[in-house]
């Protein structure tokens, strides 16, 4: 089967020299030109036009103009730019993919859409769909309790809608220790799964000891960051969400754009699940340096998404409703949120841990189901 024909839109993106040089070294589709003027797309024949949102020649007209030739439009957007995806959209691209996923994936994306099936079943859509089921992102600075928050959040929603624990931090992966689950299946199964055809998504999925939803662990070691994609880890939540009605992530701690020597930021993946997510939960200690902390996050979040609902979780609360008073003020006149909620201490938290399941009925359960009831309703 012939291999489909590529225009690229010519901007100084390292993507579009990547897949320039791929594409004449190993095949998999052929590049016919690289275009600066639009007009030039037009006249060129081709399978399919491969375009960064920055070309300053992109709009919904051309877009047009290229589907009228019976041409697909692939478009390329930075999970950096929250806004770059949406642009695409509504522009009317025929797929999306990512700036920092690998070249092979571009060439993936580009069979795809350009109605072209290779013989091996791999060769499949890396393409953006919409998400059925919600996402919540639970963030918030570490040693502020996040892990458990989440665990008993999606247990909480359990009870009533179908659930997906998805532990997708990649600085301290903690949920498989908190649970005492097996480190395979994990993140990385699952990633395979989506990506690649190995394996079933849902052979990737463990079912809890002792009750609760459904969890998809996370990386077995912290360091294979920089083997995991921001856009692999949504993809997965997105395919979870196919089924479930929530999908609840751990794993928005730190949100800094750190530079590495990798083409993506350290905290990239915490970033995209920010910038993606229906719904976040950022969880702080009760004290002022608790609080402190929680400001900072929510300002990184709330550059990636203004507009999402934020409820902030103050976990180990102060009982004195002076202080509860205090700490409330001052986290709703610093940054708009949707709401506050106060999880008391609480024994049974530390007794769930030592056996790797739901804390028992209690205080700290009956805060969170408070929190559970108002994320279901938002």
């Amino acid at each position: 089967m012939s291999e489909p024909e590529v225009a690229l839109a010519f901007t100084p993106d390292p993507w579009v020299e990547q897949l320039h040089r791929y594409c004449s070294d190993h095949g998999g589709a052929r590049v016919r030109s690289l275009v600066v003027d639009a007009a030039v797309a037009l006249e060129e024949s081709y399978d399919v036009f491969v375009v960064g949102h920055r070309w300053s020649a992109l709009s919904r007209a051309f877009v047009g103009d290229v589907h009228a030739r019976g041409r697909a439009v692939l478009g390329v957007h930075d999970r950096q730019e929250s806004s770059s995806r949406s642009h695409l959209l509504a522009l009317g691209v025929d797929a999306l993919i990512e700036a920092d996923a690998d070249t092979p994936a571009f060439v993936r994306a580009i069979v795809d859409v350009a109605g072209v099936r290779a013989e091996r079943p791999a060769l499949r859509s890396i393409t953006t769909v919409p998400r059925r089921g919600r996402l919540v992102t639970v963030g918030g600075a570490s040693g502020a309790g996040r892990t458990e928050i989440a665990v008993q959040l999606a247990v909480a929603l359990d009870a009533q809608h179908d659930v997906v624990l998805l532990d997708a931090d990649d600085v301290a992966p903690s949920v498989a220790a908190r649970l005492h689950l097996a480190i395979e299946p994990n993140l990385r199964t699952a990633i395979d799964a989506v990506e690649h055809d190995l394996g079933s998504l849902d052979d990737s999925i463990q079912a809890a000891r002792t009750g609760g939803p459904p969890v998809v662990t996370g990386l077995p070691n912290a360091r294979a960051w920089e083997q995991v994609r921001p856009g692999e880890v949504i993809r997965v939540a997105d395919r979870l969400a196919a089924d479930a009605a929530f999908v609840v992530v751990d794993g928005a701690g730190p949100l800094e754009e750190v530079a590495t020597a990798s083409r993506r930021a350290r905290y990239a993946t915490g970033r995209a699940l920010v910038a993606e997510a229906d719904m976040l939960v950022g969880v702080c200690e009760g004290s002022p340096h608790g609080v402190a902390r929680i400001l900072a996050w929510t300002v990184e979040a709330r550059l990636l998404a203004p507009a999402t609902p934020l409820v902030i979780v103050v976990n180990r609360a102060p009982d004195a409703r002076f202080r509860r008073g205090e700490l409330y003020e001052e986290l709703t006149t610093t940054v708009p949120l949707a709401d506050v909620v106060f999880v008391p201490s609480d024994p049974r938290v530390a007794d769930a841990a030592w056996k790797g399941g739901p804390v028992a009925r209690g205080p700290f359960t009956r805060a969170v189901e408070a929190l559970a009831a108002e994320v279901a309703s938002t």
